[in-house]
């Protein structure tokens, strides 16, 4: 018998005696079934006995088989679990994660998924705050930032992962309409009472998009400045102004005639919500996952009203 054993060769004979069958062994290991059938008949010669006894119907160990595979069988299951151990330390999440979501929709939206992801990782230490701040809340040194926006963000020093969007309308409260008129053009609106957000979109004027893609930026009017979608809602249905408002958020008040959409030529910017973080910071594998996370529950619709675009 050869002093030296082949590794592979006992590894694969392993997994064909805990298999049952050299077809079932080749899937385990990813391997093509003649390269199973090959180590064991190296190993075998290696030895010089038959491991295996072949049939048609059934594939035993012989004497000699049975003995090699209780030798190994212990201390080939507690290399696989040392393999999985490591694989388990390079994969667990340790430090602290600063993020930052939006005060109105972040906690409806992300309060079971950020629950979630903390009780997986129990070594991370995950400091979540709210607040509409805008862009500039990723100066005061957060990981990661969930931020409501409407057209590009005016921040370049940003990296900017989008999450999901919000279709959005200009709406009138019914006695505003009859007092002004329905405007049929975006000029008129720049001479018409209007809601604007102050710092929950970083005080950008309202966007529409252009059939290229690109934005239309235009500076309304405002007395009532806000930073809140509740704010924006319940001025607009007081007579207020005209204001842009997401579509979930109006669509019962426009069933039941307290608002009137207003038609006009181009859309609004949808109110976009993404991840975002700034160049200069070194992204965290914590920040990593997170990012990935947060991702995946909005494709598979796990998130509650969330409509990804």
């Amino acid at each position: 018998m050869s002093s030296q054993l082949n590794l592979n060769a006992l590894r694969v004979f392993v997994q064909v005696a805990e298999s049952g069958s050299f077809t079932a062994a080749a899937q385990a290991l990813d391997l093509p079934t003649s390269n199973v059938s090959r180590y064991v008949a190296q190993l075998e010669r290696q030895i010089g006995q038959r491991l295996l006894e072949r049939s048609s119907r059934q594939l035993r160990l012989t004497s000699v088989g049975q003995g090699l595979f209780d030798t190994l069988q212990p201390w080939w299951g507690a290399l696989r679990q040392a393999e999985q151990d490591l694989l388990d330390q390079r994969t667990r999440l340790s430090g602290r994660l600063r993020i930052c979501i939006p005060s109105e929709v972040g906690p409806v939206l992300f309060a079971g998924a950020l629950a979630d992801f903390a009780s997986q990782h129990p070594d991370l230490e995950l400091h979540c705050q709210t607040n509409l701040e805008g862009p500039g809340v990723l100066m005061q040194d957060f990981d990661l930032a969930l931020l409501m926006c409407r057209g590009a963000l005016p921040d370049s020093s940003l990296v900017v992962q989008p999450l999901c969007s919000f279709d959005c309308q200009v709406v009138a409260a019914p006695a505003l309409i009859e007092q002004y008129g329905m405007p049929s053009s975006l000029e008129e609106l720049e001479h018409l009472p209007c809601i604007t957000t102050d710092t929950a979109l970083d005080g950008q004027a309202w966007q529409f998009v252009l059939p290229d893609g690109r934005f239309h930026v235009l500076n309304v009017p405002s007395r009532f400045r806000v930073n809140s979608g509740l704010l924006a809602g319940a001025g607009v249905v007081k007579g207020l102004g005209f204001a842009i408002l997401a579509r979930q958020g109006c669509e019962t008040d426009i069933a039941q005639g307290r608002l009137v959409p207003v038609p006009l030529p181009l859309s609004p910017a949808p109110l976009r919500l993404v991840l975002a973080y700034t160049h200069r910071r070194h992204l965290s594998n914590s920040a990593r996952a997170l990012i990935e996370y947060l991702k995946e529950q909005g494709e598979s619709g796990t998130l509650p009203g969330l409509d990804t675009n």
